[in-house]
């Protein structure tokens, strides 16, 4: 309990009831909530079959993770529950270790979150270069897209293959088995899903297009028996209409299968946190609002925990069912909270007719998802305007996903992530020699035999080796160095070595060094590592004039 206290929890929804909330904010959240609700039911329903797993999982994903994240977290608008680019990546653990595999895995995934929040890597991981997110999130909608041609077309696969080029090669194989009635739903769906959104009637798009799909669907079979339809009942059996239960027999595992599954794990971890992190920036640019990142960590992290107990799949914030939320006037997480609560009851009164809704239909709902997550604009934009490396990471995070794996995807990104930070780095990092006394802000000319020599930026990885180079192999008939430190925010151990190599560089010649106007963060490193003033090497001084002056007394 006493870390409990001490994590950033409910920050959103505490934020909201100490600037005052009132009866007309709650009315506007039920009703927000109920509209987000409507959206998410067939979207839930559409990620679980893309995942390979039943459809009612995916309602329970949202059921439960839904409200809890909202309560727990710290963005005021966003809506949790499973997302169609999360499907890339559960899919290929569904195919190969089954449902039980897939809890674990989610399981992993959350206690992951929940550690990223604790060590406050919210605003760690929203620094994650644009090309790296865009590269494996496109990537994701090619992968869904072509998850979904098999339902959209009716067509009987002989085999599921994992990876993209087998899937591909597989329905090209069993193209031929495709069923009209399947596609005729699915075209006249996905028509549906392009053209009311330009009617601008209320009802939200997704709702309008299963019911009218759902009632072409019936109106084909009725009119032309020869024409069948695959529906969630002639597949499922229907969606229970029952209680999300707790599960059992899930946990029964070993540490060879926590080994297999930690690498997937950790990619649904970063990719959870991305888009969570993603959506509360862009609905703070909406709203006016600011969020806690490492409290919407930890609440996605908690939430994630939870769903394995009552077989939810993965959830994290979907930014298209948030986006409705705002635009149907939410006030605070509540509306989140009212949508799973309206799920519920929507399962526990209509679960018998989501039987009637077409698998072709909910293909054509994810065709329409996959391209908005694909979002062609900002990738053709990253290649017109971007640098060579900004373009060659974003079509290595594409091909790795769409290609390979997007475990493996998630994993090269982040190295890459991490190589691109530190090229930035080098390149604001460095030194200069001050050569002109303007440069120091002093008015008398400096000694004879003194230099100053100014350090700028973050002193780690190559951009320490960077500025210390030129100050070792330029400082012959010197007798006193001073380095500049008030443009160093801060140095790492890296940093802290190749500065200590120059000293010992300068010592041998030998040189008197000062450090003046060193910085809180690099003193603090300085000091534990014992560098301290000594005798005709070493001194520190507070400010820049301090240092001139003691050198002038050394000379």
């Amino acid at each position: 309990m006493g870390i409990l206290s001490h994590l950033p929890l409910a920050t959103a929804i505490r934020e909201t009831w100490r600037q005052g909330y009132t009866s007309r904010d709650l009315w506007a959240d039920i009703m927000s909530g109920l509209t987000v609700c409507m959206i998410a039911i067939p979207m839930t329903m559409a990620v679980a079959i893309a995942c390979g797993v039943q459809p009612e999982h995916g309602l329970y994903g949202a059921i439960i993770a839904g409200p809890l994240i909202a309560l727990l977290g710290g963005a005021r608008l966003s809506v949790a529950g499973p997302v169609a680019e999360l499907a890339v990546l559960i899919y290929p653990v569904v195919y190969q270790y089954g449902f039980g595999g897939l809890m674990l895995t989610t399981w992993m995934a959350g206690l992951m979150l929940v550690i990223f929040g604790i060590a406050k890597l919210g605003r760690v991981i929203e620094f994650i270069p644009y090309p790296v997110t865009t590269g494996f999130i496109a990537g994701t909608g090619v992968v869904i897209s072509t998850l979904q041609i098999k339902d959209f077309f009716g067509i009987s696969l002989l085999t599921q293959p994992k990876y993209f080029l087998e899937r591909l090669i597989s329905i090209a194989e069993s193209f031929s088995t495709w069923q009209m009635g399947d596609s005729l739903v699915g075209i006249f769906t996905l028509f549906i899903l392009i053209v009311w959104p330009r009617l601008k009637l209320a009802l939200p798009n997704h709702l309008a297009a299963m019911i009218l799909g759902s009632l072409f669907a019936f109106l084909l079979m009725h009119f032309f028996p020869d024409l069948s339809v695959e529906t969630i009942g002639s597949r499922y059996n229907g969606i229970p209409q029952t209680l999300p239960t707790v599960i059992t027999g899930w946990d029964s595992f070993d540490l060879v299968l926590i080994r297999d599954l930690f690498g997937s794990a950790f990619a649904i971890a970063m990719l959870c946190a991305i888009k969570a992190l993603l959506c509360a920036v862009v609905l703070d640019g909406m709203s006016g609002t600011k969020h806690n990142p490492n409290a919407e960590l930890i609440a996605h992290g908690l939430g994630n925990l939870a769903l394995p107990f009552f077989g939810g799949i993965t959830a994290t914030s979907a930014l298209s069912r948030s986006v409705a939320n705002w635009r149907a006037g939410a006030k605070s997480p509540l509306s989140a909270i009212i949508h799973g609560g309206a799920m519920l009851l929507v399962v526990l009164a209509l679960a018998p007719i989501f039987s009637y809704l077409p698998m072709a239909g909910l293909a054509a709902l994810l065709l329409i998802a996959a391209w908005n997550i694909f979002d062609m604009r900002h990738c053709l934009q990253i290649m017109r305007i971007g640098t060579r490396s900004d373009v060659a990471v974003l079509l290595i995070c594409f091909g790795l996903t769409v290609l390979v794996d997007m475990v493996i995807a998630v994993g090269v990104g982040m190295v890459l992530a991490a190589l691109l930070f530190m090229k930035q780095m080098a390149n604001i990092s460095g030194g200069r020699w001050l050569l002109e006394a303007n440069e120091w802000d002093i008015e008398e000319p400096l000694p004879p035999g003194v230099m100053v020599y100014e350090i700028s930026g973050p002193l780690f990885f190559g951009a320490a080796e960077k500025a210390m180079s030129t100050l070792r192999t330029h400082s012959q008939g010197l007798q006193v160095v001073i380095l500049h430190m008030k443009g160093v925010p801060t140095m790492d151990i890296s940093g802290l070595v190749a500065l200590k190599s120059a000293l010992n560089s300068l010592h041998e010649k030998p040189i008197l060094i000062i450090l003046a106007d060193v910085q809180e963060q690099p003193m603090t490193v300085i000091k534990r590592a014992g560098l301290t003033p000594e005798t005709g090497k070493l001194a520190i001084c507070p400010t820049l004039s301090d240092s001139i002056e003691l050198a002038r007394r050394h000379v």
